[in-house]
C-alpha cells in the first residue's frame, strides 16, 4: 500500500471518528510496518472487541493532528513517539509504552495533554534488593545517563543506602567517544554499571561497545532488559511484551469505559534473567527459582506463570 493511499485512508478514518465517535485508539509509532501490525494484533487480544486500533506512522500522524479530539486515545510506542505526540497535539490523551520511567518523567512536564504510561525495566528498589543478595562488592554502583533522562539522584541515593550500596552518577553526552570516556572514568572507582532505560544513550550499537569494554576490564553491568543479558550484562529484571500490553490495555479500557486515566506504572509481573557465563566468572550464586518468586516476586526462566 502506497503512502498516498495510507494517508487518504487515515484521513477518512479521522473524519469518520469525528462524526461518529468511534471507539478507537491511534498507535503512534516509528517502527517497521510489519512490527506495527504484529504489535497491534497482540494488543487487540487484551481489549474489548468493539475497540478499534489504528497504527499510524509518526510522520502521517503529524499531518492529521488537526482532527484529534479531546477524548481521543493516543498510544505512543517508544520515547521518540511520546515526545512527538507531546510536541504536536493539544487535545486527546496519550499513554506511552516501551519507554523508561526516567525518559517519561523528562518529557511529561512539557506535555500539554493528560498522560500515563507503562514503563520498561523495573523499579530501582527491586533491582537493588536482588543485587544485595548476590553482589558483595560494596564499591559504588556507577550510573551513567544522558540529558534525555530526568534522574532523581538524591532519591536514588537514599534507596541505595537502604540496601548497603552507594551510587556514583555521571551525566554524559551521547556521542560514542564521550560515552566510552564516561564509562572508563566511573569504572576507576566502581566495578559495576547500574543501567537505566536510556534509548538515546544505548542506540547505534553503543550498548554492545560498553559491554565489550566491561568484559575486557572484568567488570559488569546490571542491564535494563533481556537483550542486555544476551549481549553481556550480569542480569536484568524486566517485563515481557505481553505483560506490558496487558497493563496498557487495562489503562486503555479504564479510560474508554470510565473516563479514568490510571497512573503510569511498571507492570506487576516481572522476570529476571542471569547471564550464565558471567555469574560463573564472578562467583555469583543466583537464588533458586522458587526463592526469586517467593522473596522478590520475580519469574525466572524455569518458573513463571
Amino acid at each position: 500500500m502506497s503512502e498516498n493511499v495510507k494517508r487518504i485512508l487515515f484521513t477518512v478514518f479521522l473524519l469518520l471518528s469525528s462524526i461518529k465517535a468511534l471507539a478507537a485508539a491511534y498507535i503512534i509509532h516509528d517502527i517497521e510496518e510489519s512490527s506495527a501490525r504484529s504489535l497491534t494484533f497482540q494488543l487487540a487480544r487484551f481489549l474489548p472487541s468493539d475497540m478499534t486500533l489504528v497504527p499510524v506512522r509518526g510522520s502521517l500522524f503529524e499531518q492529521n493532528v488537526a482532527y484529534i479530539k479531546d477524548d481521543d486515545l493516543l498510544i505512543s510506542v517508544g520515547v521518540d513517539s511520546f515526545r512527538q505526540v507531546c510536541e504536536s497535539v493539544s487535545k486527546g490523551v496519550v499513554i506511552a509504552v516501551f519507554i523508561g520511567k526516567e525518559e517519561y518523567l523528562k518529557i511529561r512536564p512539557q506535555c500539554p495533554i493528560s498522560s500515563s504510561g507503562v514503563f520498561s525495566g523495573a523499579p530501582i528498589e527491586k533491582r537493588l534488593a536482588l543485587l544485595e543478595a548476590i553482589w558483595f562488592d560494596k564499591k559504588p554502583l556507577a550510573v551513567i545517563y544522558s540529558e534525555h533522562l530526568l534522574v532523581d539522584e538524591q532519591g536514588m541515593s537514599r534507596q541505595a543506602e537502604r540496601y548497603g550500596f552507594e551510587f556514583q552518577f555521571l551525566r554524559t553526552e551521547t556521542d560514542r567517544l564521550s560515552i566510552l570516556r564516561s564509562v572508563n572514568f566511573v569504572l576507576d572507582e566502581s566495578s559495576m554499571i547500574f543501567s537505566l532505560v536510556d534509548t538515546e544513550l544505548y542506540k547505534n550499537g553503543i550498548a554492545q561497545d560498553i559491554l565489550k569494554l566491561l568484559f575486557h576490564k572484568q567488570q559488569v553491568m546490571i542491564g535494563p532488559s533481556f537483550a542486555f543479558v544476551r549481549a553481556g550484562s550480569l542480569f536484568a529484571i524486566y517485563s515481557d511484551t505481553d505483560t506490558k500490553l496487558e497493563a496498557l490495555a487495562e489503562r486503555m479500557t479504564m479510560w474508554r469505559t470510565k473516563g479514568v486515566l490510571l497512573d503510569a506504572v511498571y507492570p506487576e509481573k516481572l522476570r529476571v534473567s542471569f547471564n550464565p557465563y558471567l555469574i560463573k566468572a564472578h562467583g555469583v550464586v543466583p537464588p533458586s527459582a522458587s526463592f526469586l518468586k517467593d522473596r522478590y516476586g520475580l519469574c525466572s526462566e524455569t518458573l513463571c506463570d
